[in-house]
């Protein structure tokens, strides 16, 4: 959906991504995937999460057409519903990561917020991306306490300056115009120390650093990593 030509393992198999991991140190609590694999592939997913050792499967996209007005949405949260039951019969959880759409209110209702109140607490589990949702015009600090115990990972990135989304966030474009005020946690205004605090009382067990678009990212990422060992 966002044009990379890789999938799955990007021509590895989960044996050989496994002792990548392990060869540096790593570990998975989480991996990305699209909903259609969600939908008819959760048998092999929970077969990679016994190689690979991750808990959680992620949904990073809602497909543009499956979200379209408040309906699609609420048609979003039942397959939600139905997802998080196949990942708990084959020893997985499943969990939604929210990009710049459905942030902003539609029909005079908050689509992510939506879908916090009609999945099963049991089956759905939610990823924080912080830039996102601030630029969506929501504080992340507002949803950690509003949904205790939804959110159990987060997506940790500053902004050079408070900026919001020119319309809703519900295309692409909108997300680039922000990429240029992206950069390491630590070096922007947002409370990211706030953040992660309310975060961990909140629930959530897992910080990722992340930066969308970098120059340098094993400079950035490195940076960032720093800055967030220092806060634990």
């Amino acid at each position: 959906m966002l044009g990379f030509s890789g999938s799955g393992y990007f021509g590895r198999t989960p044996k050989e991504v496994k002792q990548i991991l392990d060869d540096n140190g790593l570990k998975t609590p989480s991996v990305h995937t699209d909903l259609d694999t969600l939908q008819t592939q959760m048998g092999k997913l929970g077969e990679a999460a016994e190689t690979l050792g991750f808990t959680y499967v992620v949904l990073p996209a809602i497909p543009d057409d499956k979200r379209k007005n408040l309906d699609d949405y609420k048609k979003i949260a039942e397959d939600f519903n139905k997802i998080g039951e196949e990942a708990k019969k084959v020893g997985i959880k499943f969990g939604y990561h929210n990009h710049g759409y459905g942030i902003s209110e539609m029909e005079g209702k908050v689509p992510l917020k939506l879908i916090l109140e009609e999945t099963d607490p049991d089956l759905v589990f939610f990823e924080m991306d912080i830039y996102w949702t601030t630029a969506g015009g929501i504080d992340p600090v507002e949803l950690l306490e509003a949904y205790p115990k939804r959110y159990k990972m987060m997506h940790v990135k500053d902004m050079k300056e408070k900026k919001r989304f020119s319309g809703d966030g519900n295309d692409m474009s909108q997300w680039m115009e922000l990429f240029p005020y992206m950069t390491t946690a630590g070096d922007g205004v947002m409370e990211i120390e706030e953040i992660i605090a309310k975060g961990k009382k909140a629930g959530v067990k897992h910080f990722f650093v992340e930066q969308d678009l970098v120059i340098e990212p094993e400079v950035a990422l490195k940076k960032s990593i720093d800055f967030l060992k220092k806060l634990s």
